[in-house]
């Protein structure tokens, strides 16, 4: 059941705080090979391009949380917390599943949208 979890929804995940101003390398992701959820770009740090090919939903991806995860990412980088937060709330809420962290690690989809929403409540009131 996990694998099958983890080969339906690789994702990209951030477990680093403060992604926005985090170099490339220090981004922990997992990406697919066909770039449907813009690792590239986010690895880059090329927010708005992430952003754009992420809000392009097809219908089979629209509660689809790996992309919500990495929506939330990429709003976060273009410093537009209130959106980056409505993405992570929607992944938190989305269908979970199992993804695949860069580092080898499985965690909930749900988690991960948990800990995002918590980082920038902190980021925010540490303001």
């Amino acid at each position: 059941m996990k694998t099958v979890a983890v080969m339906m929804g690789f994702a990209l995940a951030c477990v680093a705080p403060g992604m926005a101003q985090a170099a490339p390398d220090e981004v922990v992701v997992v990406g697919v090979p066909d770039g449907r959820l813009a690792a590239g770009s986010l690895m880059r740090g090329d927010f708005e391009k992430a952003a754009k090919r992420l809000n392009a939903v097809r219908p089979d991806a629209a509660s689809d949380p790996a992309r919500l995860i990495n929506l939330g990412h990429a709003y976060l980088g273009l410093g537009r917390i209130a959106d980056a937060h409505g993405a992570y709330k929607s992944a938190r809420f989305a269908p979970e599943s199992v993804l695949v962290l860069a580092n080898g690690e499985e965690a909930s989809s749900r988690d991960i949208a948990r800990r995002a929403m918590s980082r920038i409540q902190t980021s925010y009131a540490m303001r």
